[in-house]
């Protein structure tokens, strides 16, 4: 495997190992093999094209009527505005991501949730803790008696979390909707 794995390697100028198939471009950078320099100086995937807005735009990507480019699948809802390929308009007459379900509660949730003791719905693999509080999967039990979201760790003056994680364990406790 290793043998593998160095064959589809090679040694650039630069002294680093780049992938096979790439080059070394008019810019002294390596890039992927397919790449193109673009008028704008820039290099870009194949399958690129430049947009009547003077920018580069990947291959399925489409002019929509509101003159902006959009990624392949999306569409124009009845409100005027695009979606992403999947979503639909409940009956709330709102647009859902592909997946939402209509909750026992009457409103719309993501993907994989479910309906927890408590009443409200909760992400995908969270779990009940013995404070009575769903969390997140990952989330574990401190030293301080207090559930942590994943990735934190003790620090000097107790554990430091991720901000964002946090958000979302909050959102978690209460009813998940989008």
């Amino acid at each position: 495997m290793l043998n593998r794995k160095i064959q589809s390697k090679f040694l650039g100028v630069d002294g680093e190992y780049h992938s096979a198939g790439s080059f070394l471009g008019a810019d002294g950078k390596y890039h992927p093999q397919g790449y193109f320099l673009g008028s704008d100086g820039k290099y870009h995937p194949k399958g690129s094209f430049l947009g009547s807005d003077g920018k580069y735009h990947r291959r399925g990507e489409f002019m929509g009527s509101d003159g902006k480019y959009h990624p392949q699948g999306q569409f124009m809802g009845s409100d005027g505005t695009y979606h992403s390929q999947g979503s639909f308009l409940g009956g709330d007459g709102k647009y859902h991501q592909a997946g939402a379900f209509l909750g026992s509660d009457g409103k719309y949730h993501p993907e994989g949730c479910f309906l927890g003791s408590d009443g409200n719905y909760h992400f995908r693999g969270s779990f009940l803790g013995s404070d009575g509080k769903y969390h997140l999967p990952g989330s574990f039990l401190g030293s301080d008696g207090k559930y942590h979201t994943r990735g934190s760790f003790m620090g000097i003056s107790g554990y430091v979390e991720s901000e964002s994680l946090l958000e979302e364990e909050k959102r978690n406790q209460g009813n998940v909707i989008i």
